[in-house]
């Protein structure tokens, strides 16, 4: 006999719930694609201490950094699918399988999407030392003799922003991948190379005199630099570059996981777009559901797509990509 949500079995009473009610009942590991230090763990903390509040569950953030994310998304994307092993995912998921054909996943079928945590636009920067003060004088070098800027590694978005640069103002630079933002930052301020494209967290670098923000690829300038102004304003058109920061869990994850999931991490948001922290680090909170996460993963993959193939980029076959020439028509 059934009765609303209980059965009546030999005489007791028991009570049937979805095999997903109880969840989370155990610890939550985060992946994390890069190095403690950068962007993606200024995001990863908060996430995870808030969302560890939320569930009332252990959150474990798990570092696996390299091959530009692919080495976290190949963990995750062979973790089961039971909601409590999920990645953070950057822009560079919509890149990777555009440029290396060692990506081995395809970024609208193979991961389920969870949420759009937060947007945060890339800062053309080169050492307080450097002779280049403006994006006018980068240019004007870069025809006259090499220029080489730095990137977090081939296939971020970062990479991609050199090639958009060197696209938009016709000039050639070398294009020096490192693993992560954090070395990509330091050889701009040690001068190992001339300029570097890196997250407007990096403008904390400004503040202590370590570097010179040249340009930001944004369409408005920065409440947190407002003397640094966009790509627009210095007469490059069309520089329009934006990190983004999201969750993803592997496919086949139950819906039903995936939406309270969202749900919680919807709650975190709110109180991180009050976070001071998050917003000086140049983060803007903007959080989007699984459907419409999706949606942007694919405009992001049309977009990227579409450079991609202008650069004519090759698919790097291995892991690990050597510095090259961002202006030649093949790599």
């Amino acid at each position: 006999m059934r009765t609303g949500g209980w059965f009546v079995v030999a005489g007791t009473i028991a009570s049937v719930q979805p095999a997903w009610a109880g969840y989370p009942d155990q610890p939550i590991t985060i992946v994390v694609p890069y190095p403690p230090g950068g962007p993606a763990d200024l995001m990863a903390r908060p996430l995870g201490d808030g969302l560890q509040t939320a569930l009332g569950v252990p959150v474990v953030l798990q570092y696996k950094p390299g091959a530009g994310g692919q080495i976290a998304l190949r963990h995750v994307q062979r973790a089961r699918n039971d909601g409590y092993t999920l990645v953070l995912a950057l822009a560079a998921y919509a890149i990777g399988p555009l440029v290396s054909r060692s990506a081995g996943y395809d970024p609208v079928s193979d991961f389920q999407p969870v949420s759009l945590l937060a947007k945060q636009p890339l800062v053309l920067y080169v050492g307080a030392t450097s002779e280049i003060t403006s994006v006018s004088d980068l240019i004007a070098r870069a025809k006259s003799r090499p220029v080489s800027v730095a990137s977090s590694g081939y296939g971020n978005t970062s990479h991609l922003a050199i090639e958009l640069l060197s696209q938009s103002a016709a000039i050639r630079v070398t294009h020096v991948p490192y693993h992560g933002g954090v070395q990509a930052v330091t050889a701009a301020i040690s001068g190992d190379v001339d300029a570097v494209f890196a997250g407007a967290d990096s403008l904390r670098h400004v503040k202590s005199g370590k570097l010179r923000a040249l340009a930001i690829a944004n369409d408005t300038r920065l409440p947190i630099a407002p003397e640094t102004p966009t790509f627009a304003e210095t007469g490059v058109r069309n520089m329009l570059v934006t990190g983004w920061y999201g969750v993803l869990a592997p496919k086949g994850t139950a819906r039903e996981r995936i939406e309270k999931l969202d749900l919680a991490v919807k709650q975190v948001l709110s109180d991180l777009s009050k976070n001071e922290v998050l917003s000086g680090y140049g983060f803007k909170v903007v959080h989007a559901g699984p459907a419409d996460f999706q949606a942007f993963i694919r405009q992001e993959l049309a977009r990227w797509s579409r450079l991609v193939a202008d650069r004519n980029l090759v698919a790097d076959e291995t892991e690990s990509a050597k510095a090259g020439v961002a202006g030649n028509v093949r790599r």
